[in-house]
């Protein structure tokens, strides 16, 4: 009973913030669809490469917004 309690006087969760993410997932979606079924070597390697260089980047976080 308590923990509901503490649950409904807690403050409403904070929206989602913009991120890289959101913005790579927004411009895929606006892309034309590939019409080749694969990638190419290139892309392959070049997708890798962006992938392990991201390994332990820090996330950007929203800054607090004052009430």
């Amino acid at each position: 009973m308590m923990m509901v309690l503490m649950m409904l006087a807690a403050p409403p969760p904070p929206l989602p913030v913009e991120s890289e993410a959101r913005r790579v997932i927004e411009r895929q979606l606006q892309a034309p669809p590939r019409t080749e079924a694969e990638l190419s070597a290139e892309e392959a390697a070049l997708i890798r490469r962006q992938y392990l260089q991201s390994i332990g980047q820090r996330i950007e976080r929203a800054r607090d917004e004052p009430r």
